[in-house]
């Protein structure tokens, strides 16, 4: 079966490979896709070059850059998806539109028709160099509050306090469901609100730490 590396992305340690018994611990996953069925599955780099072949690591669209890993033994290969997505247009567009037009569409409402029509033909047929160019344009005169790294940063925050929120008893979570909505509402994150995050996560089992 023929895949190819689509993005890597945030995943919980329950999570195992597709292609071998080993779990995620990292808790960041190559997201692969089967290119005869459309199936995604999720798998460490070694799975994931593996089944894609050699290079396939290569500017991958990472999702994953706010979020310190639990265990970095699948964390990244050189080359790979962890790389600055500034050194590569068509990655850093790429992740704009998914977070723009995918990830965040819902909390943020943060779709616009000219980047929901290049995520679509993204998905299709791909983009071309003046389509990417015309991303990276729009991502650049963006506000503040949907700049790439803003983008970036709420992604890894929400997943995880998705998360945490889950695994506490409804009594605890008040302060990290007020967050929650504080960022959705103010489109940001202060580095006081950092702190304070962490200083929740860092006791719950399975979340790890925020930059």
């Amino acid at each position: 079966m023929p895949y190819q590396v689509i993005r890597r992305d945030l995943t919980e340690t329950t999570r195992k490979c597709d292609f071998c018994p080993q779990h995620l611990t990292s808790l960041k996953a190559y997201i692969l896709e089967d290119l005869e069925t459309g199936e995604l599955s999720y798998a460490g780099p070694t799975c994931a070059e593996n089944n894609a072949g050699k290079g396939s690591l290569f500017g991958t669209p990472d999702l994953t850059k706010f979020t310190f890993p639990k265990n970095d033994r699948e964390g990244g290969v050189s080359g790979g998806g962890g790389g600055a997505s500034a050194d590569n247009p068509e990655k850093r567009a790429i992740e704009y539109l998914m977070l723009r037009e995918s990830k965040l569409v819902s909390e943020l409402k943060c779709s616009y028709p000219v980047l929901k029509k290049y995520y679509e033909k993204q998905n299709g047929q791909g983009l071309s160099e003046a389509d990417i160019r015309h991303v990276n344009n729009i991502a650049a005169k963006a506000p503040e509050n949907l700049s790439l790294e803003t983008l970036q940063r709420i992604y890894n925050y929400l997943f995880w306090i998705d998360v945490a929120i889950e695994k506490l008893p409804k009594e605890k979570n008040k302060f990290l469901v007020g967050v929650r909505s504080t960022i959705i509402l103010r489109g940001k994150i202060f580095e006081r609100q950092t702190e304070s995050i962490n200083n929740w996560l860092k006791n719950i089992d399975g979340v790890p730490q925020l930059k």
